[in-house]
């Protein structure tokens, strides 16, 4: 009876032993999953100007070289967008995107492509490519500090259908262009300076992915097309 009880403790402490080294092994093995989820880079992605805007002004652009290059193409979208409105509403947006003193000449250049007076007509903007010239992108602006930045967009005007019948005369007007924005960094947020007349651009080729050989002049396509260019928005 001595001998069969000991046995029975013995081994009862190595299955208590073997338990406790698997728990540790566990508890070790959730430990180094949460470190390495916690010290895992997040994935970059585009940024969503549309969910970030204060009384129609897009809001919160980092401030570096790239952010005055998206902030500069989400303000030519924004003011483009605003053709159609009351003037009221138009001016209230050029002035909270342009530094004293300059609305009018932002306006103006800003202001292309304006729809019918009824205001069912389309003025839309998209600007498809950023280029800057600061070598490093990422660098802070001090404040007061200036970046200039170039543009490559398509600009697009027509009138509205019902929705139901789409007549002969259906269909957008617009081209594509190059624009250089200048904005300054004034009170953590970036305010238009001056804006140059747009170039106008060849459009794309209609051909899949080659060019048709059609005579065009491409010099102002490139830096907008060069490989330090990017699509607005994204990180």
């Amino acid at each position: 009876m001595r001998e069969s009880a000991y046995k029975t403790t013995d081994g009862r402490r190595g299955t208590a032993a073997v338990f406790l080294l698997l728990a540790a092994v566990v508890v070790a093995g959730t430990a180094v999953f949460v470190a390495g989820r916690a010290s895992a880079p997040e994935r970059a992605g585009p940024e969503r100007y549309s969910d970030r805007l204060v009384r129609g002004v897009p809001v919160g652009f980092a401030g570096t070289p790239r952010g005055a290059g998206d902030a500069a193409a989400a303000y030519v979208v924004a003011v483009s967008a605003a053709a159609g409105r009351p003037d009221v509403e138009r001016q209230a947006l050029i002035d909270n995107i342009a530094v004293d003193g300059s609305g009018p000449a932002v306006a103006e250049m800003m202001g292309a492509g304006s729809p019918p007076a009824d205001s069912t007509g389309i003025s839309q903007s998209v600007t498809a490519r950023v280029w800057v010239a600061e070598a490093d992108l990422n660098a802070q602006v001090p404040q007061g500090g200036e970046v200039t930045a170039r543009l490559l967009v398509c600009a697009l005007t027509g009138s509205m259908t019902d929705g139901v019948v789409a007549g002969s005369e259906t269909g957008l007007a617009g081209g594509w262009y190059v624009q250089s924005v200048t904005v300054r960094w004034v009170q953590d947020r970036w305010r238009v300076v001056a804006v140059q007349r747009s170039v106008p651009v060849p459009p794309p080729d209609q051909r899949g992915t080659r060019r048709d050989g059609g005579p065009r002049d491409t010099q102002p396509l490139l830096e907008v097309l060069s490989t330090r260019s990017w699509v607005p928005g994204t990180v």
